[in-house]
């Protein structure tokens, strides 16, 4: 379990948290167990007692990490509580004469105390403005207008350091919050104090993102080429905050994405930076991830002081820890033989062996706290809160660098985007996946036919850069309601009006010449669904991909059922994700003749894995999508079961499925209106991919394929259902998180490219319909 906890970032599929979920009841059971049979022994052991709080100990940490967030739906937080019940009860095990009193009473004490520590520190948590009320002090905080003097939007200029936007960081919760009326807004007290010390001292508890932007001290000074990190940390923080907001359903005011927009396109969209751009959003969803799934509020909760209460903790059950040790090693050494293999003494074999991991559990999650975005973050605010350079705090300075270049800190994301490839998997029924379904009553999740997932990749280097494009892009086809040429009274118009929305245009194929609008038009703008659209470009990128293959002397003949196997293994052994080996490498090695050149290679990588991504959240992640109402898996179901049962049956390999499809393709084209009105997945994604082959060259089809797949995720991505990505945090999150996270700052909630109202009305009379005639209950 301890090392689940430690990989958690990092497991994506539902075997670990299966197994995870497993070992939770079952690891209880066995330690209640142990320490029962410890007491009913008829021998006496003076180790028990040594070994069983040693246990206990472990076993109530061993989910350090991932135990619980501020807002503890499931209960959680009442196992701190369950975890003082088991210390008291391995310490009757002391009754028994035991030379390890002192030091095992010691350590007992010092854990019960760490937990009711934690224990009350998730309410304080819970109560504090700067964790479980944050979102309600930030919505308030936020409000414009004439009765509060918090902030003003007009006065707002990121070029110009941050200046005006005083987004709160930290330092609120040492401050007084209260009603201003007549409209009763509220507003954060500054004391007397306060004033004076930042009239005399430029000294300030409250500390905005302005401050730290425009900060005159060494490490944050505008005009001195010292690096950004600290500076985008705070700004990560700070829109994390915001984003909070949104993922707990309270309402911001339009003004604040307007002036986020202009933050966004200034400071963190930079196209000649991608690494920027998705590192600091990296860190807001860290912050939030760690907000909701892990204990880092119970640690932070009163800033550094909480931090160092919990430090020294941790340090002092490590000294008695080592104490007991000690004590174990020496009395037994001297007089106990009894327990003797082969000139090993096996006690203390096993003492030792639990201390090591016990000394390794606790300097883990010392460094997983104290090195962390979290500790740098307060050490940022510490550092910016005096205004001028009094006394240069050279070792502040140091421990902020320091800790800036090593980070053990969980993020949500392990840099992975799950793969599917509709031809190839089809035909897959998980028969006994289904039943392992069965046996263990529902604890291993069900799978549909024809939803087996490809091996997980690295998102290429060449995807972020052509994303970022295709954000850019499309943002600047907003008319920005803060441009200086609009009015005033206008501007709530205008953000009605189109603010909201990410413009119906493909950019890929509106900027080009129009035949190819025309063309391909249809496949975006013309289909009932975004389910549709993808799995139509989808089976047109793996035509286009099986095509390059031909012509580079690829072998698509092999059996399905034996290509499937090599390609997983060589997936799995060599890197190889798609048909053409992309990695240089191997072809080296290999001296293979699939030799790309440079742009056509990152057209072909951008196209595909975007693809196969796609794909992917359509079949595993739905709600991620704009359709919703079990539209995603109708689709995919119903276009499974046409190519299985009649368009592809008995096709065996890639090469018989590809010339099956372009026989169809030519069908299609021949008679495009009935099959445009039949909705026929399968045929009108082999109509698409025989078009792009034979219209246009291979440089030409693979540069559309990659911008319309670069377009399709941005669209993608705006979506009501923010619930779904905080869940997403909780298991490893996803790239199109990041994408959402970015479009929601800027106030893009839907695109115009899914009118969701008339196809959802539409699909559900269809649904209702098809619930109806196979007498199934509908919900």
């Amino acid at each position: 379990m301890f090392i689940i906890d430690l990989l958690s970032p990092l497991y994506r599929n539902t075997i670990m948290k299966t197994m995870f979920s497993i070992l939770d009841p079952v690891t209880d059971s066995i330690v209640i167990y142990l320490l029962g049979a410890m007491q009913t022994t008829k021998y006496t052991n003076q180790l028990f007692p040594v070994w069983a709080l040693m246990l206990v100990s472990f076993r109530c940490d061993a989910d350090f990490m991932s135990v619980y967030g501020v807002h503890d739906r499931r209960g959680r937080r009442f196992m701190e509580w369950r975890n003082v019940v088991k210390f008291m009860g391995s310490a009757f095990l002391n009754w028994h004469s035991s030379r390890f009193v002192l030091p095992i009473w010691l350590l007992l004490a010092l854990l019960i105390l760490r937990s009711g520590y934690r224990f009350y520190a998730h309410g304080l948590a819970l109560r504090s403005v700067w964790h479980g009320k944050s979102s309600e002090v930030v919505t308030e905080y936020m409000r414009a207008g004439p009765h509060t003097n918090n902030w003003k939007p007009d006065e707002c200029k990121p070029d110009n350091n941050m200046e005006g936007y005083k987004y709160l960081v930290h330092g609120e919760t040492h401050r007084r919050i209260k009603l201003k009326k007549p409209r009763y807004v509220s507003c954060i007290n500054i004391s007397e104090s306060d004033k004076q010390a930042e009239a005399e001292y430029g000294f300030s508890s409250l500390v905005t993102l302005d401050k730290i932007w425009g900060c005159c001290r060494h490490m944050l000074h505008p005009d001195k080429n010292v690096g950004n990190g600290p500076k985008d940390l705070s700004l990560a923080f700070a829109l994390s905050r915001l984003l909070l907001c949104r993922l707990e359903d309270m309402t911001l005011q339009q003004e604040i994405f307007c002036i986020n927009r202009k933050l966004v396109k200034t400071k963190i969209l930079e196209e000649q930076n991608t690494g920027h751009t998705f590192r600091v959003m990296d860190m807001q969803l860290s912050f939030v991830a760690h907000y909701f799934n892990t204990r880092y509020h119970m640690i932070f909760w009163n800033g550094l002081c909480s931090l160092f209460s919990n430090l020294l903790l941790s340090a002092v059950a490590v000294g008695a820890i080592y104490w007991l040790a000690a004590d174990a090693r020496e009395i037994y050494i001297n007089n106990n033989q009894a327990n003797m293999e082969h000139r090993f003494n096996l006690d203390i074999i096993i003492t030792w062996l639990v201390w090591v991991l016990m000394v390794f559990k606790e300097t883990w999650e010392l460094a997983s706290y104290l090195i962390s975005d979290w500790t740098t973050l307060l050490l940022v605010c510490n550092y910016a809160q005096w205004k001028e350079e009094r006394t240069r705090n050279r070792c502040m300075e140091g421990a902020i660098s320091s800790l800036s270049q090593n980070r053990v800190a969980t993020t949500p994301w392990s840099g992975l985007i799950d793969q599917y490839v509709f031809l190839e998997s089809y035909d897959n029924r998980p028969r006994f996946w289904n039943l392992l379904h069965m046996i263990t009553m529902g604890m291993v999740p069900k799978k549909d036919d024809g939803a087996m997932l490809a091996w997980a990749i690295k998102v290429p280097k060449c995807v972020r850069p052509a994303i970022l494009k295709k954000l850019c892009a499309n943002l600047e086809k907003l008319r920005s309601p803060d441009s200086a040429h609009v009015q005033p009274d206008n501007r709530k118009r205008i953000h009605e009006e189109q603010g909201h929305f990410l413009p119906k245009a493909i950019t890929s194929l509106s900027d080009a010449d129009s035949e190819r609008m025309k063309r391909y038009g249809w496949a975006c703008y013309d289909l009932p669904t975004c389910s549709h659209v993808i799995l139509v470009w989808h089976i047109a990128t793996s035509l286009c991909e099986m095509k390059l293959a031909q012509d580079h002397n690829v072998d698509l003949s092999k059996h399905g059922l034996l290509n499937s196997v090599l390609s997983y293994f060589a997936s799995c052994c060599t890197l190889k994700p798609y048909l053409l080996d992309v990695d240089e490498k191997t072809k080296e090695k290999k001296k293979v003749n699939e030799k790309l050149p440079h742009k056509l290679q990152e057209m072909y990588i951008t196209a595909n894995s975007l693809s196969r991504y796609c794909a992917y959240l359509l079949v595993s992640k739905p709600d991620l999508i704009p359709d919703s109402f079990y539209v995603p898996k109708m689709v995919l179901q119903e276009t499974v079961a046409h190519a299985r049962d009649h368009i592809l049956k008995n096709c065996d390999s890639l090469q018989s499925r590809y010339d099956k499809l372009m026989e169809e393709a030519v069908k299609a084209i021949q008679d495009a209106d009935s099959v445009m009105k039949s909705e026929d997945v399968v045929r009108l994604g082999a109509k698409l991919g025989k078009e792009l082959i034979d219209q246009e060259t291979q440089e030409e089809c693979w540069e559309i394929l990659s911008g319309v797949w670069a377009d399709l995720l941005v669209h993608l991505a705006p979506t009501w259902n923010a619930e779904a990505h905080k869940e997403c945090l909780e298991s490893g999150g996803e790239f199109i998180t990041y994408i959402w996270a970015l479009l929601w700052h800027c106030g893009i909630e839907k695109s115009k490219l899914w009118p969701v109202e008339e196809r959802d009305a539409e699909w559900r009379e269809h649904m209702l319909l098809q619930c109806s005639v196979a007498e199934s209950p509908c919900t």
